[in-house]
């Protein structure tokens, strides 16, 4: 039998962070998690393909079966960067589409307080909790990273999957 991978995807077009977590006997296990750049001098249709491109490996690489997006917030004071985040989510949708993935969204508030008991928690409070049920020792260097992985671990658990 596989064994559950799901992979949760902090999305943006200047840093993408993900974080990949296989479920073994209801623990998670941590086997990947970084963080794709582009260049913000590239038109946004080639970091799109690029984002685009760099995610078709990982999916390829971990053979994941669960895809775990940061549902859009926005701040009226930034538009254009909500538009953004909905372009670079519509192309991790495709990716998961094609790669056969079961797609859940996430609210931050939601993340923040299943992991920390506080909806409003920090980033520093959120990579903390995650290092602790992960049992990573090293910090996580990658906000958008330590983000990715805190998606994987909550929508393994709303998926019955992963108890801590």
């Amino acid at each position: 039998m596989a064994k559950l991978k799901a992979i949760g995807v902090d999305p943006g077009l200047a840093k993408t962070g993900y974080g990949v977590i296989e479920i073994v006997e209801k623990r998670g296990v941590v086997r990947a998690w970084d963080c794709l750049s582009t260049n913000p001098k590239d038109p946004t249709p080639q970091r799109l393909q690029s984002i685009f491109l760099a995610f078709e490996k990982i999916l390829q690489k971990w053979d994941a079966q669960l895809l775990i997006l940061e549902d859009i917030f926005v701040l009226p004071r930034f538009p254009k960067a909500a538009l953004q985040l909905g372009a670079v989510r519509g192309i991790l949708a495709l990716a998961a589409a094609y790669n056969n993935l079961e797609v859940m969204e996430l609210k931050p508030t939601e993340i923040k307080a299943a992991l920390t008991g506080n909806g409003r928690a920090n980033k520093d409070q959120v990579e903390k909790a995650v290092r602790k049920i992960l049992g990573i020792k090293e910090q996580i260097k990658s906000e958008h990273a330590s983000d990715a992985l805190a998606l994987a671990l909550v929508g393994l658990s709303r998926a019955n999957a992963v108890q801590w």
